[in-house]
């Protein structure tokens, strides 16, 4: 499975008896996302059949769903991970007391879509709907959310309501250094999604702007593309006609843990530019987990997570993340202050503290709930 979610279920399987995972089997185009392979021996997985289309999920949902029915005598809860298509027809099977784990919102994302206009109120309309079958799902069980902007939405209307960090960091990832910033070139790092709406392109302006004005950077995008978007050619022909081609690279995707994390030890600066609304990226606790300073925007759960650990900028202005990258390279008690405060946090944020407060709650919330 990728690694974000194999690295959560081998944490989860620590606290449990048994963890029993229903996964849809991966496309053709999606296979080599499946990076992680599961370690815990108490681990179980049932496929729930193909990740068709969101239209075949929400129309046909029993197709989906019926293989949990038949295990309901095993679990003592049911974990659900949204948003989903599948959420509003998984809430309703059998009898199992449900868990919701909100990471996003469709309906803040549609208009970031490379769809036409038409398509994109199509995809609004039933974003809405979605939300709408999730709001009646979380007034009947326990409901975690990543999300400073879910919660604020959620709070007072939900009960058992519970802000968590979702990350992806064992206690025993952490690489400590001192300072970055150390030799030219200066190497400033994206990891995530090859998606437009992580600021990719404003990136690339930000590096040519810094070149104009004498600095030696490059940047390195790691991660994969999104299937329909095109962001990463847009780059490359900006690239190429600002004389830039030479300085951003694309490594490609690679699998969580010590293949991903070597990317932000040869790093300087991590950035991360999105301008849509965030929950909370798991890739800024990686970069600060790696002693890395970190430029972000302040987008969705951001500035209420990072307690001063990054520079922060207003989503879209290429003029204040070129100025900021230059601000952490040309001021070392700036750009330490930043490492030794985000390793501070990360170690805060690790999947055996998260997922242990997590299963602590679940296992309260059925103790006196349930009986």
């Amino acid at each position: 499975m990728p690694g974000y979610l194999g690295r959560f279920i081998d944490s989860l399987a620590d606290y449990c008896g048994k963890v029993i995972c229903f996964l849809h089997s991966p496309r053709l185009q999606e296979a080599s996302l499946m990076d992680y392979r599961v370690v815990a021996k108490n681990v179980k997985l049932i496929d729930i059949g193909p990740h068709a289309s969101v239209m075949q999920r929400t129309l046909r949902p029993r197709l989906f769903t019926s293989p949990i029915s038949a295990y309901a005598a095993e679990l003592d809860i049911l974990l659900i991970r949204g948003p989903t298509p599948l959420l509003p027809a998984l809430a309703k099977v059998s009898s199992i007391p449900i868990a919701l784990l909100l990471v996003g919102d469709y309906v803040t994302g549609v208009n970031d879509l490379p769809q036409p206009r038409w398509r994109k109120e199509l995809i609004r309309v039933w974003s809405h709907w979605n939300k709408w079958g999730q709001k009646r799902a979380t007034r009947q069980g326990l409901t975690f959310v990543n999300s400073r902007v879910l919660y604020n939405e959620l709070k007072g209307k939900t009960p058992n309501l519970h802000e968590v960090r979702t990350t992806t960091l064992n206690k025993g990832d952490f690489y400590l250094r001192p300072n970055t910033c150390l030799s030219k070139p200066y190497r400033l790092l994206y990891v995530g999604r090859m998606d437009r709406s992580k600021g990719l392109l404003q990136m690339a302006e930000a590096v040519s702007i810094l070149v104009e004005r004498g600095e030696d950077v490059t940047l390195d995008l790691v991660g994969w593309q999104e299937h329909g978007d095109p962001i990463c050619e847009e780059i490359r022909m900006f690239a190429n006609a600002k004389n830039v081609a030479d300085r951003i690279r694309f490594l490609g995707p690679h699998p969580v843990g010590p293949e991903l994390f070597k990317y932000y030890q040869q790093a300087d600066i991590f950035l991360i530019a999105s301008f849509a609304s965030e929950g909370f990226p798991r890739t800024i606790w990686e970069a600060m987990a790696n002693s890395l300073p970190v430029i972000a925007t302040k987008v969705g759960s951001i500035p209420a997570f990072i307690e001063g650990a990054a520079e922060l900028i207003p989503p879209g202005r290429v003029e204040a993340l070129a100025d900021a990258v230059a601000k952490l390279i040309h001021h070392p008690e700036v750009r330490q202050n930043l490492i030794l405060r985000g390793l501070e946090l990360a170690q805060k944020n690790t999947l055996e503290i998260q997922v242990g407060a997590m299963v602590a709650k679940m296992k309260f919330w059925l103790e006196t709930q349930h009986g």
